[in-house]
């Protein structure tokens, strides 16, 4: 199953965002599961939170949601919001490989 996790950085946590921004990438480089594409959105408009994608490939929803959980801007609030979702795709250049 193909997953997407959607989220929003809390523009007021920005110094919490770059304190754990190297714990962070570590946790994803470190994840036990398939991480297919991993990134952040372009700079956001001034006092607008920055947006970031991950989408990974899982055996299930809860696997991802448990990922998700241990993220450590997760865990400490960075995000002001996060959606996770299964994903199928059916149109583009990678869809073969998946």
């Amino acid at each position: 199953m193909i997953v997407a996790r959607y989220a929003v950085s809390d523009p007021g946590k920005a110094a919490e965002r770059s304190r754990l921004l190297d714990e962070h990438k570590a946790y994803l480089h470190g994840a036990a599961i398939g991480i297919l594409l991993s990134g952040p959105s372009a700079p956001p408009t001034e006092g607008q939170g920055s947006a970031a994608v991950v989408i990974a490939q899982v055996e299930t929803l809860a696997e991802f949601e448990a990922f998700s959980a241990g993220d450590p801007f997760v865990r400490s609030g960075v995000y002001a919001s996060v959606d996770i979702f299964e994903w199928r795709p059916s149109l583009g250049l990678l869809l073969e490989s998946l």
